[in-house]
């Protein structure tokens, strides 16, 4: 870990943007980060089922961001599970898909409709 923490905000653009470039593996961290949001949602509607759900909840989320990063993006020097990072811990990374979907899948449409409707009105 880093003797001086960085401003999540630097992390995310000087760190993970940069070794989240390819397209599919954008995708595949979006759908990650997707799919344990609805594992959670799907686990508080069936009560019973959430100590296997816990267990599972891991692999529901991280496990197609790292096979992104295996298949499409890799990177010798970091590695595959770039939340085992010793540089940085990893809530950052988890963080950072979760910020990563949110201007995928809502901020950036938002703001190119906002800008579609300055140029049309």
């Amino acid at each position: 870990m880093t003797d001086s923490p960085k401003a999540f905000s630097t992390f995310y653009r000087d760190v993970f943007l940069p070794e989240h470039q390819q397209p599919l593996n954008v995708a595949l961290h979006i759908f990650g980060t997707l799919a344990g949001l609805a594992w959670i949602a799907a686990t508080l509607a069936a009560p019973g089922f959430w100590k296997f759900a816990v267990l599972l909840f891991p692999v529901v989320h991280g496990a197609p961001g790292l096979i992104g990063h295996r298949l499409v993006e890799r990177s010798e020097a970091v590695g595959d599970a770039r939340w085992r990072r010793p540089d940085y811990p990893a809530w950052l990374f988890i963080l950072a898909n979760h910020r990563l979907a949110a201007e995928r899948l809502v901020i950036a449409p938002v703001a190119a409709l906002a800008r579609g409707l300055r140029i049309a009105g």
